[in-house]
């Protein structure tokens, strides 16, 4: 058992405090990537009280028995109920925080000062949210293109939308908000994309949500499946927040050269291994542009 298992704040039950800060995570088969989440987060240098609200939806004994191994609040749900919008509202209501930490299960805090530099920014009475930062892992194998930033994002709709919202893209990946804003503007039940929902409601001048440079690292490798997946469930989550991606964006963004020489490079030095790799920058545009205008229900 890690030395961050053990209870913080004297062994008192965090139930009974009223915490400074709730950090909410949904979980299903988090594994060892969450193991090192929740170590991470234990092991935060800070004077805040805090607490780790888990909502799992069907996790495998061995996720199940990660959790005993740390102080967390542990609520269960049926896998067939899980709401990406919903289930964190859920989590989020049923903790007691000033300030609400979203992270994914396998976004593992980049060192012991990341909950305070996530809550910093709200010392400014402006300011709603905070997007912290989300670097890639380099300790695993990853896929070619990333999974964050422009490599991986390169189609319009996605630079489009951090355009009109002052060169912000707001991720539930790593986030923290206020509670006062989110009793105002919850998630909702919503699909997918309901940190961008968030972010459409109360992000209007630009000074609404910040910058931290506090970070998680995170980091997929997609084979064909999940990338497939992955594209068509981002184009149907755009288009719940009202972004359309037209069919000239998609021919316009798969004949990007610039990737092309990327890929060519990543061949030439043997970084590019799978064929969902090799396939990305042609068919992320046809995949996107489908799951915007026809998928349904892709969203699990």
């Amino acid at each position: 058992m890690p030395p961050a298992a053990k209870l913080p704040y004297g062994g008192v039950s965090l139930g009974e405090l009223l915490m400074d800060v709730s950090i909410i995570i949904p979980t299903l088969n988090g594994g060892e990537l969450l193991r090192r989440t929740l170590a991470a987060i234990y092991g935060q240098q800070t004077d805040k009280k805090y607490e780790v609200m888990i909502i799992d939806s069907g996790s495998r004994p061995d996720t199940l028995a990660i959790f005993q191994e740390f102080p967390v609040r542990l609520h269960q749900i049926p896998k067939h109920t899980f709401n990406h919008g919903a289930t964190r509202d859920l989590g989020a209501s049923m903790t007691t925080g000033e300030f609400l930490i979203f992270i994914n299960q396998d976004a593992e805090p980049g060192n012991d000062q990341w909950l305070e530099g996530m809550i910093a920014p709200f010392r400014d009475p402006q300011v709603l949210a905070v997007q912290g930062g989300i670097r890639e892992r380099e300790d695993m194998e990853r896929f070619f293109w990333d999974s964050c930033g422009e490599r991986f994002y390169f189609t319009s709709e996605s630079k489009n939308w951090i355009k009109r919202y002052h060169n912000m893209g707001f991720s539930t990946v790593n986030c923290a908000i206020r509670r006062s804003v989110w009793e105002k503007y919850p998630f909702g039940h919503i699909d997918i994309s309901e940190d961008k929902a968030f972010q459409r409601r109360i992000h209007h001048q630009g000074h609404e949500i910040v910058y931290s440079e506090a970070f998680v690292y995170h980091t997929h490798n997609y084979n064909f499946r999940q990338i497939w997946r992955r594209c068509q469930d981002e184009g149907y989550g755009w288009r719940l927040v009202g972004e359309n991606y037209t069919l000239g964006q998609a021919i316009r963004d798969t004949f990007i050269l610039k990737n092309y020489k990327i890929l060519w490079q990543g061949i030439r030095e043997g970084k590019v291994k799978q064929f969902s790799e090799i396939i990305y920058p042609f068919m992320r545009p046809t995949w996107v542009y489908i799951g915007n205008h026809f998928n349904r229900g892709l969203v699990k």
